[in-house]
């Protein structure tokens, strides 16, 4: 049976800080919780008046100075007190700095002016908890508090072998709400771990992903700054450790499973072992893969053990071992489509079921290892439903507030201002309809109905004179895009005579406006933008329209902390690209009638994107294309597509920060950042649709994925720098981008990859050409 045990610390009454009011408070809650819901085996408490730890010997004081607290971390944990399996979780609540590169909480009698030698270090704690012998240490550090004016850095760096949950980030601190009389760490914090049944944080990656939501919530409410709680695993495998047994999921424990095989596959033997035991621990003792796993291990090392004495481990024969490595295959395989899109396409099932046949998998097998993952996919989607209704809410409510205290002040609300609030918190007409018919019926004489046509031209000056905002307010953000918005169609500027030309053809111009928009998904600027392109005519009054790229260099791939990044975006590189041209907009039905006489699209339209074509069909309309013009087509580089894409910009999408369904076609029920929700248009629409990138191109993000010419990698170690086509003739798998019509915005990201057989059709698969540029490389 695993050990539990607990230290929690909460400082109030600091000797040379700013006093906190309720960190102590906070420190008898969590010690409440260890003792009374999580049923820990021992917890050590320490705060001003904390009653001293009985021992065999002499009682240990327990007032958090920092003779004190160090001397109980060397006393107690200088041995091995506890035992793979065994768990020990630190919490702290109080003050905390970063100096020389150190993080540091600060104990009652702490000096800020000698930091180095009054502050213990995390990483001293971190040690000398690992020194325990218990394999899971997890840290809550709800330090960074605001003190007032004095100027702190958040804490945030590393710690090898533990989990550490901090309140903020690094620069940000951490906030004590009046109302709650907790700090808004603490406060989520104990919500998360009290949460039974679905959408428990049974997990680090769940708890993680509560705080992360609900803290902003708390701090919103209350009118407090921002503060974003994050996670710190070392190893990343540890962001599926199951932290609270009693409500893991047979997902939670499948998810665990497969990091202790892929330990395995990596030969990091203490790993796996670390990660077998946490799952045998959350299957009370009993899971024969773990107890077969131990002897494995322990094989390797060339090691042995009580566990691998067991005559039924004993008997373990290469066969039993053979089906294991399969399965953790298919497991590996069917969770990496599962993250890729949700439900699972037509094109991967076809995958996955060439896979099976390929392992000599039962149905029975492959439901044993789909129905768990399933099932944790599922409940993610319902946690992500429930947090985007909880924000619905919250906005319904604020839109009631606002045009309440409007009608309160006397001031007539016409439609143009109800459509101005309306607009920046996101809520659509049909949202509104109830509280809209609830404030006239209680302001009668000083709310009017919408009108039909509200809106008219207005100087800016007059606009927030009559808004009554000042230049300031609610409805002040969207005045960029909304009020002034002018969708400038683009002007084009036809070649003349001795106009330069382009693989023989004539260059156009075309003048054109891009966006940008901020986290809520609000247009806060708009550029003016001109392009080069030359028109290829391929017979019956349709053109191709070829986008002039200009050479340059940029980061390939995500950064660190960017949404949704995943291991096959990194590491990311720098990578320099020649001038190509590339099509303005994705390849249309009409163009590829002309060109291959069909038409296999699902969602018929000639000015919709082809469809339901293959890597193969879009390899085959480039080599019929440059058989009609003489000039060479061929499908983009990888490189070549992010470069386009990106046309200069390092956000996540190349319109900023985020995306909405009025600039791009995706599915709208999910939201990137703090956008509204938009539409789920279910099909394709017209190419050029909405507005383009800074270097005059359509639909990068969503509509339909796009081919490119390489080959499949897991990663960018050994990409190529030149922004060549990278081949590997050993894998049958191509690169797609852009994203697509049914999937998050998550993945419509400028660094977002997917991939599919080269034969593979489906209805939101496309792509777009490019005409000159660089060559392949071949591995």
């Amino acid at each position: 049976m695993a050990k539990n045990w607990a230290i929690a610390i909460g400082i109030n009454q600091y000797n040379n800080l700013q006093t906190l009011n309720y960190a102590k408070r906070d420190a008898e809650a969590m010690r409440d919780w260890f003792e009374n819901k999580a049923q820990f085996d021992k917890v050590f408490l320490f705060t001003e008046d904390s009653p001293a730890i009985q021992t065999s010997s002499a009682p240990i004081p327990t007032q958090p100075t920092y003779g004190n607290l160090r001397r109980f971390l060397r006393a107690n944990f200088e041995t091995p007190l506890l035992a793979p399996g065994d768990n020990l979780w630190f919490f702290f609540a109080g003050h905390g700095c970063r100096e020389a590169d150190q993080d540091y909480i600060m104990l009652l009698d702490s000096d800020p002016g000698d930091v180095e030698h009054t502050g213990i270090p995390v990483d001293y704690v971190t040690q000398r908890l690992r020194r325990s012998g218990a394999d899971n240490v997890v840290l809550f550090l709800d330090a960074c508090r605001d003190q007032g004016s004095r100027v702190g850095v958040g804490i945030g760096g590393e710690h090898q072998g533990v989990v550490t949950f901090y309140a903020c980030s690094p620069r940000q601190k951490s906030y004590e709400i009046e109302q709650l009389q907790h700090g808004a760490f603490t406060q989520a914090l104990l919500e998360g771990l009290n949460i039974a049944g679905v959408g428990n944080c049974a997990t680090v990656e769940r708890l993680d992903q509560y705080l992360q939501w609900r803290v902003v919530e708390i701090n919103h409410t209350h009118r407090k700054p921002q503060q974003n709680p994050y996670v710190s695993a070392e190893p990343a495998a540890k962001l599926h450790l199951i932290l609270l047994p009693d409500y893991a999921s047979l997902a939670d424990i499948a998810t665990l499973k497969n990091e202790a095989f892929q330990a395995e596959v990596k030969k990091d033997w203490e790993l796996a072992r670390q990660l077998w035991i946490r799952v045998n621990v959350a299957a009370r003792g009993s899971d024969m893969q773990a107890i077969e796993a131990f002897s494995r291990i322990n094989q390797q090392q060339g090691q042995s053990s009580p566990a691998s004495s067991s005559s039924r481990q004993g008997s373990r024969s290469p066969t039993v071992k053979t089906r294991e490595e399969k399965i953790a295959h298919y497991q590996q395989a069917f969770s990496k489509e599962v993250k890729r899109e949700f439900p699972i396409n037509q094109a991967a099932r076809r995958r996955l079921q060439q896979l099976q046949r390929s392992l000599q998998l039962s149905d029975d097998d492959i439901a044993d290892i789909e129905q768990p993952l399933i099932a944790e996919k599922q409940a993610e989607q319902e946690r992500l439903r429930q947090k985007q209704e909880a924000q619905f809410q919250q906005k319904l409510q604020q839109y009631e507030r606002e045009l309440i205290k409007i009608a309160q002040a006397g001031n007539s609300v016409n439609s143009f201002k109800d459509w101005l609030l309306q607009r920046s918190l996101g809520l659509k007409e049909a949202d509104i309809a109830a509280i809209k018919d609830r404030v006239i019926v209680s302001h009668p004489t000083r709310v009017q109905p919408p009108q039909t046509n509200p809106f008219r031209v207005i100087n800016r000056r007059p606009f927030l004179k009559w808004v009554g905002l000042g230049g300031a307010g609610l409805v002040s953000a969207v005045v960029g895009y909304e009020l002034f918005h002018d969708p400038l169609a683009p002007k084009y500027t036809p070649p003349t005579e001795g106009s330069p030309k382009a693989f023989g053809l004539p260059l156009w111009t075309v003048d054109f406006k891009t966006v940008k928009v901020d986290e809520k998904g609000i247009v806060v600027d708009r550029f003016s933008k001109q392009a080069k392109f030359f028109k290829e005519d391929l017979g019956n009054s349709i053109t191709l329209e070829m986008i002039s790229i200009p050479a340059g260099s940029f980061q390939m791939g995500s950064p660190l902390g960017e949404k949704g990044r995943r291991d096959d975006e990194q590491p990311q590189h720098m990578v320099k690209v020649p001038t190509f041209f590339i099509g303005r907009f994705e390849v249309t039905q009409e163009q590829y009638q002309q060109i291959m006489g069909k038409n296999p699209s699902n969602f018929k339209g000639a000015k919709r994107p082809v469809e339901r074509v293959s890597w193969n069909d879009a390899v085959e309309f480039c080599k019929k294309l440059s058989q009609k013009t003489g000039r060479k087509y061929r499908l983009p580089s990888e490189a070549e597509w992010e470069y386009a894409c990106r046309a200069g910009t390092t956000t996540p999408f190349h319109f900023g920060n985020t995306i909405t369904t009025d600039l791009a076609n995706y599915n709208g029920d999910y939201t990137y950042a703090s956008e509204y929700k938009g539409r789920n248009r279910g099909e394709t629409t017209d190419v050029g649709s909405f507005p383009p990138n800074a270097f005059g191109l359509y639909d990068m993000h969503g509509n339909v994925w796009e081919w490119c010419a390489d080959t499949w990698h897991d990663n960018y170690k050994g990409a190529p720098t030149d922004g060549s086509v990278w081949s590997d003739n050993q894998n049958s798998s191509q690169v797609l981008r852009g994203g697509s019509l049914i999937v998050n915005p998550e993945n419509c990201r400028s660094a977002a990859r997917n991939y599919f057989n080269p034969v593979d059709d489906d209805f939101n698969l496309g792509f777009r050409v490019v005409c000159g540029g660089g060559a392949a490389r071949t591995l």
